[in-house]
């Protein structure tokens, strides 16, 4: 009996191994037939390139009209080459990984083999498939205001800093233009009280005071562990010059809407005044009866890695107080 469920076993391995090494087959040959379409815009970029440069060089009458013409003939006729051979190469590469994708001894090398091809312009062997995962960490730095005010308590401008790490996911190599934004980060927001007011721990609700004392400001800050999520639109250029080819995001406009979900971490109250001449500082750290879950909807747009990015907590700041309202949140995002 144990031999037997030895056996089984043994047969069971054997069987999941051939499937994922199956699976692994069909990746990439998917991967080799999308990236027929990125060989073709990349070869006609270039042809724009190069039929932009003859007529430079018409234009500086360096060249004839006949010979401006002949020229993008020419380039015409050896990008659409380009394009022909590298097509046919992807369709050997996709064969070659078919007929060897159940040999047991062959299978591995053949599939990597079948990334390969020749970059033009480095002249090296490089994996022309970029990767639909990409991560990058990003700051912010920007101003927030408190809306819906259960009393006029807040200055109109506090501070907003932020700190995280972006991934993204692109949805389809062939519309590499609509992609998924989502990563984590610590974002702390900065609320200026007025009228020399300090906060007060009073039958669990966070009343805002008379300090009776002349306060040189009066801050309430939140420390927050925050989720982004966002939809994205934006157009991509693939990126050569590595080992692997990478979508560069960063070369156009891109626009973004979503939401997130977090935490507070840290609720604290910081103040300064004289007393007898000398400058007093007080920090107090409390949790000051304030939302410990936080959610609510930002949105970006921008060039490159700098966003505008506009966020707006759906939660209060506080489960209770006279001093209520939503965080609403204007910065600058680099890198994300």
């Amino acid at each position: 009996m144990k031999k037997l469920l030895f056996l089984l076993i043994i047969f069971s391995s054997i069987v999941t191994s051939a499937q994922e090494e199956k699976t692994k087959a069909q990746i990439k040959i998917e991967e080799l037939q999308a990236q027929k379409q990125t060989i073709t815009e990349l070869e006609k970029e270039k042809l724009k390139e190069k039929v932009a440069s003859i007529n430079e060089q018409l234009k500086e009458d360096e060249i004839s009209e006949d010979k401006a013409i002949s020229l993008k003939e020419e380039a015409a006729e050896q990008h659409a080459m380009n394009i022909e051979n590298q097509l046919d190469l992807i369709d050997l590469n996709i064969e070659l990984i078919k007929r060897n994708q159940t040999d047991s001894i062959a299978r591995n090398s053949y599939i990597d083999v079948g990334a390969i091809l020749t970059d033009t312009k480095r002249m090296s062997a490089v994996d022309s498939i970029p990767r639909i995962f990409l991560s990058s960490p990003y700051v912010g730095i920007g101003g927030n205001s408190v809306l819906n005010q259960a009393q006029d308590v807040y200055k109109d401008i506090g501070l907003y800093g932020v700190f995280g790490l972006r991934f993204t996911t692109v949805f389809s190599r062939q519309s590499p233009e609509f992609r998924l934004n989502y990563g984590v980060e610590f974002s702390v927001n900065t609320l200026s009280v007025k009228d020399d007011q300090l906060f007060a721990d009073e039958s669990d609700q966070a009343e805002l005071i008379n300090s009776q004392l002349d306060l040189d400001y009066s801050r309430f800050t939140l420390g927050n562990l925050i989720f982004p999520v966002h939809l994205e639109y934006g157009k991509t250029k693939i990126d050569y010059s590595g080992s692997r080819a990478e979508y560069y995001l960063s070369s156009d406009w891109s626009y973004g809407v979503g939401g997130f979900l977090g935490a507070k971490m840290i609720s604290s109250q910081g103040f300064k005044y004289e007393d007898e001449g000398e400058e007093v500082v007080k920090t107090i750290q409390r949790s000051f009866n304030t939302e410990n879950f936080l959610y609510g909807l930002s949105a970006y747009v921008g060039y490159g890695d700098a966003k505008l990015n506009i966020r707006y907590h759906l939660n209060s700041i506080f489960k209770s107080s006279n001093a209520n309202g939503n965080v609403f949140s204007v910065g600058l995002l680099l890198g994300y």
